[in-house]
């Protein structure tokens, strides 16, 4: 509850919620910098409304599909999941030419949680067309994109979008509202250094993904996709060796039966390769600070993303069994079964729960090779196969056990295990370059970085210096520039190695 004195601030806006102290105050900050224009006039051709599909693509065939764009699709990072996007028929692209991406574009969310900002990369899916609950917009010459992206992220600029919204069942921000929003205007060397981070963040995602299909293709061949691709049928006829003590139908399925007999002829069990096999603990007492306890929702994404996990306390026992290391898999035991992940040596010591499986084995290329299989399409074809319940579908250890490992993927282990490392430490350095955006905008804004330091910084690294883009990058923490928390960067030759293969390949 607050209550607010409005004399020369009163605009347009009767609603409460737009005078809140924390928003006049974040206005003031911005206007009082001096360097400050309205973000409708940074536009060089206006934000445009797209029509929001919803027009049926039952029958469809997949080539006369073009991808759609929603928030949804957009995280907190502003990093773009195109692989869930959503599809429209293809002649939207002629009906409504003005909604097709353009690479470099923002895109701001103006309907329900309004809290997502991004930029269309460099690379996208052809013809994609973006959603109503988004406003797109290009800038003119003077304005980076990707710079107006970080402020937009900053936590300035989150107060100064969320106090233009309308309505009270669905929140929406008007055009005219999202142009009124003040913007810091840096200078452009400064705009390109922080605008910088965020395009090389772009490019490490890539080059991730560029890495995880090639670990997809070292955990498949053409016989297993050929049985992978095997037609589902309403009826099957199992041999004498497919026959377990399972009864239900699903587990004799065409295509798993298919799978489950070339795995078989071209590996070994699950169970000849574990060192030890254990569910983690079950815990309902979280605090603010503690021990990371890792839940599905933590891997469901096929990585293990900690920024949002649970605490557990550091007294509470916690057994060996699920304490998670380097040497382990984990696989999802209830819920969104066909997920398996391999532990990264950075999460170590952390505490896993009940809903998960850890796969224990001697050396770490073991583990990433047994999650790369089982995350393949084969993989989780076999997963489903074993899973049981009708309403919460899970898997038991013994049949886990017993799915068969090709001998390929273990032959390919090592190889495996340094596509999978290059490509978590690409995703973690990503996430670090938005961060660093963000911190950098509001370091400005508060007065803890100077324009000066940027350009020196900026025009260093035109000279191939990077000697004070370390120095600020070293100053950078977890909570912020000069923070108490721990270094945002935990290696930065590690970090520059990366950005040189990214931006090679």
């Amino acid at each position: 509850m607050y209550t607010v004195r409005i004399h020369s601030q009163l605009e347009d806006r009767l609603d409460a919620e737009f005078y809140n102290p924390e928003a006049l105050k974040t206005v003031q900050k911005i206007d009082g910098l001096g360097k400050t224009k309205r973000l409708g006039q940074l536009i060089a051709d206006g934000y445009r409304v797209v029509y929001h599909g919803t027009d049926s693509i039952n029958g469809i065939a997949e080539e006369k599909l073009l991808p759609f764009l929603s928030p949804t699709q957009i995280d907190d990072q502003g990093s773009i999941d195109f692989s869930s996007v959503d599809k429209l028929p293809l002649y939207y692209k002629d009906d409504y030419p003005k909604g097709l991406a353009v690479a470099g574009e923002l895109l701001i969310e103006v309907k329900g949680n309004v809290s997502k900002v991004g930029v269309v990369p460099e690379i996208f899916p052809k013809y994609l067309m973006v959603s109503g609950s988004l406003y797109k917009a290009s800038f003119n010459a003077d304005t980076n994109s990707r710079y107006v992206l970080a402020f937009l992220r900053s936590k300035h600029g989150q107060v100064l979008k969320n106090r233009l919204t309308s309505n009270t069942i669905i929140n929406y921000i008007a055009k005219d509202a999202l142009y009124s929003i003040p913007l810091f205007v840096a200078n452009s060397d400064v705009q390109k250094f922080i605008g910088d981070k965020v395009r090389q963040a772009e490019r490490l995602r890539a080059w991730g993904k560029v890495r995880g299909a090639e670990v997809e293709s070292l955990a498949s061949n053409e016989a297993m996709k050929s049985a992978c691709a095997t037609t589902e049928k309403l009826h099957n006829r199992p041999q004498l060796d497919d026959l377990s003590h399972r009864l239900d139908p699903k587990y004799y399925g065409n295509r798993a039966v298919a799978v489950f007999r070339q795995a078989k002829a071209l590996g070994k069990p699950l169970s000849s390769l574990v060192k030890g096999i254990a569910n983690g603990i079950e815990e309902r007492v979280f605090f603010n600070t503690g021990r990371n306890y890792i839940t599905v929702t933590e891997v469901s994404s096929g990585r293990m993303d900690m920024s949002s996990a649970p605490k557990i306390s550091h007294t509470t026992e916690v057994p060996d069994k699920a304490i998670i290391h380097e040497r382990c898999a984990l696989v999802v035991r209830t819920g969104s079964i066909g997920t398996a992940i391999k532990v990264d040596e950075r999460d170590r010591g952390a505490v896993i729960s009940s809903h998960l499986i850890r796969l224990e084995f001697p050396d770490e290329a073991d583990a990433a090779a047994v999650a790369a299989y089982l995350c393949s399409t084969a993989g989780k074809v076999l997963q489903h196969k074993i899973s049981y319940g009708a309403v919460q579908p899970q898997i038991g250890q013994d049949e886990l056990l017993a799915l068969p490992i090709p001998q390929f993927v273990l032959d390919a282990k090592e190889q495996i295990l340094a596509l999978v490392t290059e490509q978590e430490s690409a995703i973690r350095a990503s996430k670090s370059l938005t961060t660093t955006a963000k911190y950098l905008v509001e370091a400005l804004i508060e007065g803890l970085i100077t324009e000066a330091e940027l350009i020196a910084a900026e025009q260093a690294l035109q000279a191939s210096n990077d000697q004070l883009d370390r120095r600020i990058l070293n100053r950078l923490k977890t909570d912020g520039i000069d923070g108490q928390g721990a270094a945002l960067f935990g290696d930065l030759d590690e970090l520059y190695h990366l950005l040189t293969q990214a931006e090679g390949d």
